[in-house]
């Protein structure tokens, strides 16, 4: 339960990153047990990439102990179809290049 919810808002994530264009080049060193194999968010469910995604990725939404949903970049949510989501974001969040 705990991976598909993970998988869920990871998917949820990659989803909204694939629509933006590419980012500024620029350098990230990060110290972790071996390589990442992907920056893809949702390309893998494993502790090593996990944690070098999280330290360039804000979910929508994450888990609190109870393995509820709490917001994130998503202040609320609703399901407004089986197949559509709406998130209202946090006030303040802009994209990479700075849009709102």
């Amino acid at each position: 339960m705990k991976v598909q919810k993970k998988l869920i808002a990871a998917a949820i994530a990659g989803a909204l990153l694939a629509m933006a264009p590419g980012a500024f080049a620029q350098t990230l060193r990060v110290a972790n047990q071996g390589d990442a194999l992907s920056m893809d968010p949702h390309s893998l469910n494993e502790s090593l990439q996990l944690s070098v995604d999280s330290n360039a990725y804000e979910a929508l939404v994450g888990w609190n102990k109870k393995l509820e949903m709490v917001p994130m970049l998503a202040t609320s949510w609703k399901q407004t179809s089986p197949t559509v989501w709406r998130f209202e974001l946090r006030k303040g969040v802009q994209f990479y290049d700075g849009t709102p």
